[in-house]
């Protein structure tokens, strides 16, 4: 008798091992899910250099306004258009017509 309750006591226990081993793995709190949020992790952390990054771009460009001269005035040619006093402004325009001048000639 004390034979066959040592049996169940170890299949109870094996039982229980096998129990608490799927649960870390695929529960809530598990392996798996611990793995994904350290994915996660990565993701936001590298997304956060990135928008530090464009920060930086946008305080030097700024800064460049604020105290460059020149390149506000390159801006405001480039983007805006505008020129100086003794300055004209030609524009060209052009139509692209990507069409044969020649009419289509059929072959009979």
């Amino acid at each position: 008798m004390k034979l066959k309750e040592n049996k169940v006591i170890q299949g109870l226990i094996i039982f229980c091992i096998i129990i608490v081993v799927v649960i870390s793995i695929f529960g809530d709190k598990g392996f798996l899910q611990l793995m994904e949020l350290k994915r996660q992790e990565k993701i936001l952390v590298q997304e956060i250099e990135d928008l530090k990054e464009e920060r930086r771009e946008w305080i030097s460009k700024i800064n460049s306004l604020k105290n460059n001269q020149t390149y506000m005035e390159t801006l405001a040619r480039e983007q805006l258009g505008m020129v100086r006093n003794n300055e004209m402004m030609i524009r060209l325009y052009y139509n692209v017509n990507f069409e044969s001048p020649l009419p289509s000639q059929e072959t009979e």
